[in-house]
This record gives C-alpha cells, structure tokens and sequence, in this order.
C-alpha cells in the first residue's frame, strides 16, 4: 500500500478493529519514543482571529470589559515583577495548545473532536474568552470543582457506617451549580445545623465528618480556610510559630457545646434504651437482625448537628501551655488579635462534678454552659472581608490550580513572616477575590483571560517555587481526576451530567435518602421497626421458609431482567450493525457516519447507567482501592489535599494492559473508534485520533510514520498509535 492509497474505505478499518489488535510490545516502546520527540517538537500555530463572536450580549460584553480590565492589571504586575528579575513573560500559546489547556483547567478533560473542530475552525476575535465563558457555565466546571474541594474538605461518599455522605456531596455540588459566593459556602458549612439526611441540609457534612473531634475540626478549618497549621499547639505553644496552646483551645471554644445528632444525645438515648427493652421483652419477641437494622436507621437518621456554640472549651489535663493550667475554663477569642467577639460567662464551678473529672471528655461539655450562638458569631468572623487571611488563601489556592504553583508555598503554612514570591500580585489578588464577592467563577475567569495563564508553560524543574516569577504556568501532570475523566470522554459520549442515585442505607436497602428520612422522622420506635421488618421481608432477608423462597424468586427475576435488558441491547445493536454495512456497501457515508453516532449514543447511555463509566464526580469519592483514579494519585479523602502526581510502575502496566487496550483501543463501540470508522481513508483515520486524543492535527513527519505503519498492518497499527498517544508526556501533562 502506498502512502496514499486510501484504505478499504472505513470497513477494513471496523472489521480489524474489532479482532484482537494487539501489537508488539517493542513496537510500542519505539514508537512511543518517536511520538515524544515529535510532539515536543511540535510547531505552534499562528492565532488567526479576525472577527468578533456575534452571540456575545451587550450586557456580557460590559462584563468582560471589567473582567479584561481585572486581567491586564494582573498581566502588568507580573511583567512588572519579570522586568525586575530580567525576565520576560513565556510566548504565547497556539490555538490547539488553548484549547486542550482550558478544557483540562476549567472542566477537568480534554475536548472531544466536535469540540476541538468547531474552536480550531472558528475565526472570532473573542473567541478564547467565548470559550472560557462557555466552559464556565457548564456543569463540566461543577465537576471540576467538586474534585478540588473533595480534597480539601475530605468529602466522602459514607461519612460514617451508618452516615451517607450523599447530602454533604449535593450540598457541594449544589452550591457550585448556583455560583455560590465562596465566603457564604463556608459561612453555611461552618455555622449549619439540623438534620443531615434533611433535603437540602447537608452543610452539616463538614461537622459531621470530625464527628466527636471538634478539636480536630477547628484545626482543619484554619488550615484549609486561613493557611496556617495549628495542629502543634493542640498539645503545647508552637514551635515555629507565635500559637500558644491557650489560644488554640480559646478557638476551639468557638464551637464548645456542638452535638452530633439533631435534637440531642437524650433523645437518641431514650429511643436507643426503648430499643433495648423490646429486644429484651420475653413477651414480644423480636428478630434480632431487624432490631439491628433499627438501631442504625435510627442513628442515621439523627445524625446532623445540634448547638450554636458556648464559646466555652476546658484545657486537657495534659495542659503544657505557658498561660493557664490543666481543667482550666476557658472563653472563645479569635486567633489573630485575641478579640472575645461574643460575651461568654464562665458557669460557676461544682465541687461535687469535679471530684468526677478524671476522664473528662474535650468536647466542651461544660456543666452549666449555655447554647449562645458563638457559632455562627465564628462564622462570621472566618468569612470577613477584614479577616487577614481569608481571601488571600482562596485566591492563592485557586491561583495554584491554574498556574501549578501558589504565589505562596506551601499554600497552608502561611506565618506572619511569610512573603509572596509577588506580594504586590497577592495582595491585588485578595483584593479582587472581595471586589468580586467571593465569586469564585469569575476568578478563575478573569485569571484565564489573562496573556500570562496564556503563555507558553515552564517547563524545566521548578525547585524553588516560592521564587517563581510566573513566566507562564508549570508544566504538570494531568490529576488523576482529569486522566480518568478524558479517558471516559474517549469512551462515551456525553459525560458532563450530574447522576442522582439511591443510596444504601443501612436497615433500609437501598432508598432516596431524603424521601426515607421524612417518612421515619416523626414515627414511632414500634413503627419504625414495622417498616424496617416490612422492608427485610421485601428482600427476603428474614429467612424463614417462605422468605427464603421469596428471596430466591427475587435473584432469579433480577438475572432474567438483566439478561433481557442485555439481549435487548445486543438486538439494537445488531440491526443498527447490519444498517452501517447496508449503508457502506451502497457508499452512502452520510447514512453511515448518522448510525455510527446513533450506535455509540445507545452505548453510552447504557454504559453510563451502569455506573462505571462516569466522570470521577459522579463516582464513589474515594474511589475504591486499585481503581485507576487511586493508581494514578487520587486523595484517599483521609487528610486535607492527600491527592498526587507521583509516577508508579503500577500505572504504566495499567496503561499497558488495562483500560486503554479494552475499552478504548479495541472496542468497536467506543467514541474514539468511531471517529475513526467515520474517516474516508487512512489519513483522515489518522488525524481523527490525533484531534480526538491531542486536540491537534498531527504534523506532516507523525502522518508519514503513520501511513507507513497503517500500510503495513492497519489493525495493529490503529492500536499501537492509539496506546503511544496516550502514554506520551503530551497527553498526560497540561502544556
């Protein structure tokens, strides 16, 4: 075959590709090689926009002539601070080398090969700040964000046992999708009480997820909203840094009193020991397996948090601070300037409760203490504008996610002799992130409109990043999040959308959590076991005779549903296989290429429902253990920001022989490889997996190596460039 005679048109192609494509794997590592090079070496292309987007409103151009203006100051301070280093800013980026950056950035995958033509093809003078805005609003940003704050914030799809972690997940979710203004999302989930399973409610998450460890809390709280790591001053002064112990527990005291079920730990008690007495009731006997699926209803549907705060906390009796001693009562004051913002009285103490005190607990159950709202009083303080850290770590945290590195490092040791590596950019940065309310959208805006987030990426070791001058953003590795997430846009189609599903509940299967805790809230404890047993026998979980036949019934209707929905599917399938052929042998390609997307439309969508082909959002947070977002770094969500970049063995024999061979290279139903069957010849078949995995046309020298290979085994060769391209440095790093 020459290198251009065209191949059997795309059905040489579908029937090689759907046989087992396997090349050698000396072959891979030399081409792999070859692509590397070729790809560094790539030539950028010239920015041809000549005319302006006509659907952009008057009012949204009056609002990015204010996000431009936002833009160009910050480009002018960092041009400033290069000048003084004798730098100068990187040169500016192409069009392809744009667009496959703001789509990892901005929504967290690549574009799929719709996307990438209708941008590459466009001539709009404003077409990169269209594009910014586009992304922005879509819910692909709402996932973006859930996996950055997922991190920070430890979200966890079970809280505890017998807690979901859905409510506190939607809240999330649901504050990004309305543009929540970052200081209230924070005031909401530092200051929320009430129900956790309560729709709408799940702020509560945030207490609930140190549930019995207030102080815990307290000290994630001012690293992740406030940047300073107090953790050594809950046992002693710092160290390192002006804290005393006395003042770490005269913040915890902000939150003293807190409870972790909604109207008491009473309330759960009384149920709790009625529970105990029906267990124990010789009279009535009842199924022990029930009455244990009661009791976990009954703690998850009482879990939330409860009290507004006493603004009182005692000292350890391991106390080792320099003021103050062991047991001692103290008041809330704020951390940096010692302000008691709420007037809190000390409870007179009792003799007799003291005699008692050897194991008391440090959750600030002071006798005596009053619920007076120091809360949300510590809330408000966290939140304010006047606050001295607060806007500056959102815009430093989030200035890092766009740049690869904080204009402070690390991002959460921040001391009162920290110095930027641009101050002046900083302090304008804080300054912005008020002006616009919080807004945490139009920062990340007005941050990718800039020409310096446009420029080209650094691309050698940074080892002293808190002198980086920011020529340009750090080259890095695409997080796990965005790996897995491109991976299912090569798959399936459609992949932005938000899943709501069922949770399992413990004792009550699996239920729309929301609708079951108002249906057991205001029950009886004899009504609620009515339910729950009502609910085992539904699923023949009680075991008697009858149960047990009713359950093997149930198993067998399920396997006789799942194969008709099966069988259905691969009929589908067939017809609109036998259609494609019809429509290739008449040469009829419009036909052809309508079916082809048809095809892939019904197996997304079925593979989509099946739940395993979502974006790392929609799936279980963490995802379990040797999946492939937690071989490729993914946080455990144990600690604050856990997630990494690190290479591993383990993710190139993944890459190897894992997802990339079976669902991408060798299925004939994935969206990559119908790009490919809807080329004409090996050219365009070529070009449609280097647009749809690079976002870029491949060069004249990769397409002459890949004729040649493609015209000597097609099969082999459609899958070692499809395996190359996604094992090289530039698909896997953001350039």
């Amino acid at each position: 075959m020459s290198d251009n005679k065209p191949l059997d048109g795309a059905s040489q192609l579908v029937t090689r590709v759907r046989t087992d494509l396997e090349g050698t794997l000396m072959h891979r590592w030399l081409t792999i090689l070859i692509i590397t090079v070729l790809a560094v070496s790539a030539v950028s292309l010239p920015n041809t926009s000549v005319a302006e987007n006509p659907k952009t409103s008057k009012s949204a151009k009056r609002s990015r002539a204010k996000t431009l203006q936002y833009s160009r100051k910050i480009d002018a301070l960092i041009e400033s601070h290069l000048a003084d280093n004798e730098l100068t800013r990187n040169p500016e980026i192409d069009d392809a080398t744009f667009l496959r950056r703001i789509y990892l950035d901005a929504i967290g995958r690549i574009p799929n090969i719709d996307e990438a033509e209708e941008f590459l093809h466009s001539d709009g003078s404003q077409k990169r700040s269209d594009l910014i805005d586009e992304l922005l609003d879509s819910y692909g940003y709402v996932s973006r964000q859930f996996n950055f704050l997922a991190d920070l914030l430890r979200i966890k799809t079970r809280l505890t046992s017998n807690v979901p972690g859905k409510p506190y997940i939607d809240f999330i979710k649901d504050s990004l999708e309305e543009n929540k203004p970052y200081d209230q999302l924070v005031f909401e989930l530092l200051a929320a009480d009430g129900p956790m399973l309560k729709r709408g409610n799940g702020a509560v998450g945030y207490h609930l997820r140190d549930r019995n460890m207030p102080e815990d809390n307290m000290s994630n709280t001012v690293r992740v909203f406030l940047g300073t790591r107090l953790e050594c001053a809950q046992c002693h002064d710092h160290p390192f840094d002006k804290w005393t112990q006395r003042q770490y527990f005269e913040m915890v005291a902000f939150t003293g009193g807190i409870n972790y079920r909604t109207e008491g730990n009473a309330n759960y008690g009384k149920q709790m020991r009625e529970l105990r007495k029906m267990s124990q009731n010789g009279e009535k006997k009842i199924n022990g397996n029930v009455a244990a699926a009661v009791r976990r209803t009954i703690q998850a549907t009482s879990s939330g948090i409860s009290g507004s705060g006493t603004g009182l906390a005692r000292l350890p009796d391991t106390y080792e601070g320099s003021r103050g001693k062991a047991n001692e009562v103290v008041t809330a004051k704020t951390m940096f300037d010692g302000e008691a913002i709420v007037d809190v009285e000390v409870p007179q103490s009792n003799p007799k409760r003291n005699k008692r005190k050897k194991k008391r607990k440090l959750n600030h159950n002071i006798p005596g203490a009053k619920q007076i709202g120091t809360r949300e009083a510590y809330a408000q303080w966290l939140t304010n504008v006047d606050n001295p850290r607060f806007a500056k770590v959102i815009s430093n945290r989030l200035w890092k996610q766009a740049f690869g590195v904080g204009l402070i490092e690390p991002v959460d040791v921040i001391e009162d002799s920290t110095v930027a590596s641009n101050p002046e950019l900083m302090d304008y940065l804080a300054e912005v992130m008020i002006e616009i309310d919080f807004d945490m959208k139009e920062f990340l805006r007005i941050v990718y409109n800039t020409k310096t987030w446009q420029a080209e990426v650094t691309r050698t070791d940074v080892t002293e990043l808190q002198k980086y001058a920011f020529p340009g953003p750090v080259m890095r590795r695409m997080s796990a999040e965005q790996i897995w997430d491109s991976m299912v846009g090569l798959t399936v189609d459609a992949i932005d959308e938000r899943y709501s599903e069922d949770v399992r509940l413990s004792g009550a299967g699996k239920v729309n959590i929301y609708n079951f805790y108002e249906e057991v809230k205001d029950k009886s404890l004899e009504d609620i076991y009515a339910l729950i047993e009502s609910k085992f026998r539904g699923r023949g979980m009680m075991m008697d005779g009858s149960a047990k036949e009713q359950m093997a019934k149930i198993k067998s209707n399920a396997r006789k549903e799942s194969r008709e929905k099966r069988k259905k599917l691969e009929k589908q399938l067939k017809q609109i296989n036998n259609k494609i052929n019809t429509a290739r042998r008449a040469g009829d390609r419009e036909k052809m290429r309508d079916l082809l997307i048809k095809r892939t439309d019904i197996v997304s969508a079925s593979r989509s429902k099946g739940g395993q082909y979502k974006r790392a959002s929609e799936l279980p947070s963490p995802a379990p253990a040797k999946h492939l977002l937690r071989e490729f770094g993914q946080s455990d969500r144990e600690t604050i920001e856990n997630a990494n970049t690190d290479p591993a063995v383990t993710q190139v024999l993944r890459l190897m022989n894992g997802f990339v061979d079976s669902q991408i290279g060798r299925d004939p139903n994935s969206v990559l490889t119908r790009n490919v069957l809807m080329a004409d010849d090996e050219n365009e078949a070529i070009e449609a997996i280097y647009l749809t995995m690079l976002s870029r046309q491949p060069t004249k020298a990769e397409k002459r190596i890949w004729r040649k290979d493609f015209a000597k085994d097609s099969k082999t060769a459609y899958t070692d460039l499809v395996w190359t391209l996604i094992n090289s440095n530039e698909f896997i790093f953001v350039r």
